[in-house]
């Protein structure tokens, strides 16, 4: 195989992310980081909330995040120098259930921002590849999507068919003809969907990723990515979430459903004692 067609190959698996269990699972986090080979891979299934790594070397800092109680995900790259195959992936996933919105809309929206900045001091033979996307859709929980599989469902390849509510994605790539680069990202991605009972569920998915293959060239690179998820709901339409956090806290933190507390066995036993005392009371005070 050619130097290139190596390069090219290591892309391709960086492109398809790591393999991340294909159980279904009520919320996630997960995150990837890649310098020259796997780093750090890993998935919180139904536990932790949040998820935050960093990898530094020599060539430069990677670090990465996934938070369901603020909505957040983050990336941040840095490389410098040759021979640099680096990857960031940021992803979260929560079942949020909409309480009190029947016959209204909900809109839900990512603001994804980000910056680059990526200039060579030398070329060599071997072209430069950074490439990335933020990605993010919305299913109804009988569509079955989960960590391992929402992405096909929703963004599949060649005639797959879309099983998602409402989708969207900004992706770039930038070639050693783009050099230097100097971009900014600011973006308000959003699907609104219609909600047709007081209690209706959907699943919430979004991921963060970034690739560079610098090749044979001297580069000095300088990535960060971020992108925030919140919510329109109509005037007195609270959420709960699978992961009991989502949008909690933070800027964008959504009215929450409170639960109803239940009384506790001994409460009935308790009242009834209250009432006949209150009873025999009332007869005593004829009787006189």
């Amino acid at each position: 195989m050619a130097m290139s067609d190596t390069w090219l190959a290591v892309a391709a698996i960086a492109a398809l992310g790591f393999g991340a269990p294909a159980n279904a699972a009520s919320y996630f986090v997960q995150h990837s980081i890649n310098a020259n080979g796997p780093v750090s891979i890993g998935t919180e299934i139904d536990g932790a909330t949040r998820q935050s790594m960093s990898h530094t070397d020599a060539r430069g800092a990677i670090t990465t995040n996934a938070n369901l109680a603020n909505g957040t995900l983050a990336g941040t790259l840095s490389s410098s120098g040759e021979d640099a195959i680096r990857g960031v992936s940021s992803r979260f996933g929560d079942r949020v259930t909409i309480t009190g919105g029947a016959g209204t809309n909900v809109d839900f929206n990512f603001d994804f921002d980000g910056g680059i900045d990526m200039s060579a001091d030398s070329l060599g033979n071997i072209p430069i590849l950074l490439s990335g996307s933020f990605r993010y859709a919305i299913f109804d929980p009988s569509a079955g999507a989960n960590a391992g599989n929402w992405t096909s469902m929703s963004f599949p390849i060649f005639s797959g068919t879309d099983r998602s509510l409402g989708k969207d994605i900004v992706s770039f790539s930038y070639r050693t003809d783009a050099l230097p680069v100097s971009d900014l990202f600011d973006e308000l991605l959003s699907v609104t969907l219609p909600v047709v009972s007081d209690e209706q569920s959907f699943d919430i998915f979004a991921s963060l990723t970034a690739t560079l293959l610098s090749g044979d060239n001297a580069i000095d690179l300088a990535l960060n990515l971020s992108s925030v998820a919140s919510l329109g709901l109509a005037s007195g339409v609270t959420i709960d979430s699978a992961s009991g956090v989502f949008l909690t806290e933070g800027p964008n933190a959504a009215p929450q459903t409170v639960a109803a507390v239940p009384l506790p066995a001994s409460a009935p036993l308790l009242l009834g004692a209250l009432g006949l005392l209150a009873w025999r009371r009332v007869v005593s005070a004829r009787a006189a």
